[in-house]
């Protein structure tokens, strides 16, 4: 039993890890308190997003959920 919930987290832990790995500029994303946005800089801990035309967001590269792909809009 305990070692399926090692073996769920490392796997959670692992996919947060390559989501945050592949964040780029103009990528469009969901944070985790439910905003979208789209991504217009990136730096070493956090990032900026763009949640309508001329709001700005800075947030953790953690805070974000999904990366919304051209099918899911």
């Amino acid at each position: 039993m305990i070692l399926l919930l090692v073996n769920q987290n490392r796997k959670r832990k692992r996919d947060a890890a390559n989501l945050v790995e592949t964040l780029q500029v103009g990528s469009n994303v969901i944070l985790h308190a439910g905003i979208k946005g789209k991504v217009v800089a990136i730096g070493e801990d956090d990032l900026e997003v763009e949640t309508t035309p001329g709001t700005k967001l800075r947030v953790l590269k953690q805070a974000v959920r999904a990366i919304q792909t051209s099918e899911g809009k």
